[in-house]
């Protein structure tokens, strides 16, 4: 088939107060449940036994199974005897006896064993070991190493900090040779509850919901094929996240994933829960197990603005004349990623008349979806190459016939052009109806947690 068959025409902290709990007012009240859950998780992690446990009259029926509340993140660790060997020999050294080197701009392992008086050959044993030692040759400025060595400056240990969960051991053993060990560390997962209500902007709502950027980045993800973020987002919408926080040794490290959320737009309301189910599978999906995620992203770029609407007939700005607009223009930076916006196979890739650079993605029989003006392509981005829902295919420009940087996007069914910001996209595979009973059990802690949010709403509104 050629591409002109495809016929694409486009030009806080609460004060202590007295009493008893039913009588404090329902905002302290709410607040004081959320803590107690936590402060329940952790007393089962303790060993202790938490029952009949009702913080008021109007909390809800049935208590989240509090005994899920806390975990150990599961991370891929070889159980031999020998990383548990290794990691006991590496805590009995004393911290002071390693030496510390934080990667600048410019830095090598050469350069770095270099400046510590290692000689090449040591360089070159550790760098040529195996692929775990490979990975030195892409260290990165902030990376951190870790040297021990003895009094002739030999080499003796390296660590190589690759995460806060995994490190790269490097030591040298009895006959002289270099071995080598990664050495996971178990982060403890809690949960967190935070909510919030639009006055301005969402993120205005979250920072002041003290919600860290990352999770609500996560939430617009979520729920980003039901609510265009850009366009759908009202005053008083409201919202409400059930996410981990994740810790080491009682040191909060990062944010983990949202567990459940729930945003109410105009008046809708939208649900959503993580679930993994017994073959290895996750993904997010609605109270009835149907899945939050669309064959088809609704927008392939993140834009400023959009600088052309879907219409059969506009001012053309560059030919001046009236003429039919088959897609929707995204305004973007220059540079700004372009993504696939469902899994497909790329049947163009090249330049095309007005649309200057050009990638078409034929997805299934029924659906096609082309993306103009590129400023390049994506690496591996060509004809007859496989592409993943969210893939970057290409990046932002002003290519053929546009006035300045952005997107030119369309979306067909069945060759027809519809209307990429209201086409009815849809839905990914829902839960396997074989795992629909195991789904309820595992995600109805965290979806009992976001009646919390129906608890506030219910005695705000009396």
């Amino acid at each position: 088939m050629s591409f002109q068959d495809l016929d694409f025409k486009s030009d806080r902290t609460y004060p202590a107060r007295s009493g008893n709990l039913a009588s404090m007012p329902s905002s302290f009240r709410f607040n004081l449940t959320i803590k107690l859950l936590m402060a329940a998780a952790v007393v089962t992690l303790l060993g202790f036994s938490v029952s009949n446990w009702q913080p008021s009259a109007k909390s809800p029926d049935s208590t989240p199974n509090l005994d899920r509340l806390h975990y150990s993140l599961p991370l891929p660790a070889p159980d031999t005897a020998l990383q548990d060997e290794i990691a006991e020999v590496v805590e009995q050294i004393q911290p002071s006896q390693w030496e510390s080197v934080i990667i600048k701009s410019g830095d090598t392992l050469a350069s770095i064993f270099a400046r510590k008086g290692i000689s090449s050959t040591t360089t070159h044993k550790v760098a040529t070991l195996n692929e775990q030692t490979r990975k030195l040759r892409y260290i990165q400025p902030g990376d951190e190493i870790k040297l021990l060595l003895d009094d002739q400056r030999q080499l003796r240990q390296m660590k190589y900090i690759e995460d806060i969960t995994r490190t790269l051991l490097i030591q040298r053993n009895e006959e002289q040779a270099f071995t080598s060990q990664i050495i996971n560390y178990q982060l403890d997962a809690f949960p967190a509850y935070r909510e919030g209500v639009i006055d301005s902007s969402l993120f205005e709502a979250a920072a002041n919901a003290d919600i860290p950027e990352d999770v609500i980045m996560d939430l617009v993800a979520i729920f980003g094929w039901d609510i265009d973020f850009s366009l759908d987002i009202r005053s008083g919408d409201r919202f409400g996240i059930v996410y981990e926080e994740l810790f080491k040794d009682d040191v909060k490290i990062r944010n983990g994933r949202i567990l459940s959320a729930k945003f109410i737009n105009d008046g809708k309301t939208y649900r959503a829960t993580y679930y993994k189910d017994p073959s290895g599978e996750s993904d997010y999906y609605a109270p009835d197990g149907k899945s939050m995620r669309k064959a088809f992203l609704r927008s392939p770029v993140k834009f400023s603005r959009i600088s052309s609407r879907f219409s059969n007939k506009r001012w053309h700005p560059v030919l001046s004349k009236w003429r039919s607009h088959k897609g929707v223009d995204y305004a973007a930076s220059r540079g700004t990623p372009v993504r696939a916006s469902g899994d497909g196979k790329i049947i163009f890739a090249g330049t095309k008349g007005g649309y200057g650079r050009l990638v078409v993605i034929r997805h299934g029989g029924r659906y096609t979806t082309a993306y103009g003006h590129l400023h390049r392509y994506a690496k591996g981005a060509r004809t007859g190459k496989k592409v993943k829902q969210g893939q970057i295919i290409g990046y932002v420009g002003s290519s053929g016939l546009a006035t300045g940087p952005h997107l030119h996007y369309e979306f067909r069914v069945n060759g027809v052009h519809r209307n990429p910001l209201t086409v009815k996209l849809p839905e990914a595979q829902p839960v396997n109806t074989a795992y629909l009973d195991h789904f309820k059990d595992q995600t109805q802690a965290y979806l009992s947690m976001l009646s919390l949010m129906d608890r506030t709403l219910a005695d705000n509104s009396q």
